[in-house]
């Protein structure tokens, strides 16, 4: 599976609290939302979510991961506005 689209839809469902409301933004059907998360799981070998009746809570492993991602995110803003300035 696609690291990126299981990363994507981690975030999405992290930012909304949901994974139906992440598979409303991502247009796919919520059991899609399920499988890249546990795929994603599965590969980290740790929970991210703590799943309710009515939404996710991120895990001690989920809130250091979504951490991980802003940080990556910021480096690639400046990597971007550092090279188009070539």
């Amino acid at each position: 599976m696609d690291r990126l689209k299981q990363i994507e839809t981690f975030v999405a469902a992290a930012t909304k609290g949901s994974l139906t409301a992440a598979a409303l933004s991502e247009g796919v059907a919520p059991a899609v939302i399920g499988r890249r998360i546990d795929g994603l799981e599965a590969r980290l070998g740790v929970a991210l979510f703590q799943r309710r009746a009515r939404g996710v809570d991120l895990t001690e492993a989920g809130r250091a991961l979504v951490r991980h991602i802003r940080s990556l995110n910021a480096s690639l803003h400046a990597l971007e506005s550092e090279v188009v300035e070539f």
